[in-house]
């Protein structure tokens, strides 16, 4: 792996790139899809995983075992979904919010997630009735770059999550915390990169028995934030972007695990390196500031 095998490094590599040759080539909106070739999109339920590949992964036992590409077997995962911001349900407004990029990405479920970004959003924001209309008023949306820098100002975000409601037999999970993931360069050309928690609790306590896939533990249904850069310099090219936790949940290897007779059960239900629980998560594309 190297650090551009992640969004904030590509994001980064863009500012450097920018630094060298005046331009940014990767101001990347995000999107998150499945990749199977089951004709399944968006079919993406860890406890109703069934595989990647048609015939190849048909049985919980191919599906945990190793495959026969690489990677392939235990080591996939079921995909996430797009979210778009569009302003009516249909294909030209669709593509149109594409290419602002006013998308995010989900793990999966149907977390739904919105960011603005300006320089005087109110800090009573979140329970404004029209939350919405003052902050695209006032600021930008995900994946825009701030306007001017007013005399003083220090970016504020506001951010608004919900919680993938589910249905009636299969409810979906609470939401853990809200974090604005910030990334920049110094003067001196170096990429740092700082995660901030702006609502909800990391250490919530939340947990799942992954013997049973039972979970335990508080959330919320619905996060809201209104924040402001604590250490923000006006110096430096900067990106924020919003990433979104659900409380921790069984991931599918588990689930089918424990659905398999423990004689029956292929050595990766055993293996250390194959993660038992996950959180699935939702990402924001990120706001651009230059100086």
């Amino acid at each position: 792996m190297s650090r551009l095998d992640f969004l904030r490094g590509v994001l980064l590599k863009g500012f450097e790139e920018e630094r060298r040759l005046g331009v940014n080539p990767y101001p990347f909106g995000v999107i998150a899809s499945t990749d199977t070739h089951n004709g399944t999109p968006g079919y993406t339920k860890e406890d109703d995983y069934v595989g990647h590949w048609g015939n190849n992964e048909d049985t919980d036992t191919r599906r945990l075992g190793r495959g026969t590409i690489t990677p392939a077997g235990v080591i996939f995962n079921g995909g996430g979904l797009v979210g778009v911001w569009a302003e009516e349900n249909s294909r030209e407004a669709i593509f149109d919010a594409m290419k602002r990029k006013e998308t995010f990405g989900t793990s999966g479920p149907r977390i739904s997630v919105r960011m603005f970004a300006g320089w005087d959003l109110p800090t009573e924001l979140c329970a404004a009735p029209d939350m919405v209309a003052q902050a695209d008023a006032r600021g930008v949306p995900m994946g825009q770059v701030l306007g001017p820098r007013p005399s003083g100002g220090t970016p504020r975000l506001v951010v608004s999550a919900l919680q993938d409601p589910g249905t009636e037999g299969r409810p979906g999970t609470p939401l853990q915390v809200v974090q604005v993931v910030k990334g920049w360069l110094d003067a001196a050309g170096q990429a740092h990169v700082e995660v901030f928690d702006v609502a909800g609790d990391a250490a919530n306590g939340a947990s799942v028995d992954v013997a049973t896939c039972a979970t335990r533990g508080e959330g919320s249904g619905s996060l809201c934030a209104v924040w402001s850069d604590p250490s923000f310099d006006p110096a430096a090219h900067t990106f924020y972007y919003v990433r979104v936790l659900e409380n921790p949940t069984c991931r599918w290897s588990t689930w089918q695990c424990n659905r398999l007779p423990a004689d029956a059960r292929p050595e990766s239900c055993e293996d250390p390196q194959v993660p038992k629980v996950i959180q699935e998560r939702a990402w924001t594309s990120p706001v651009f500031y230059k100086p």
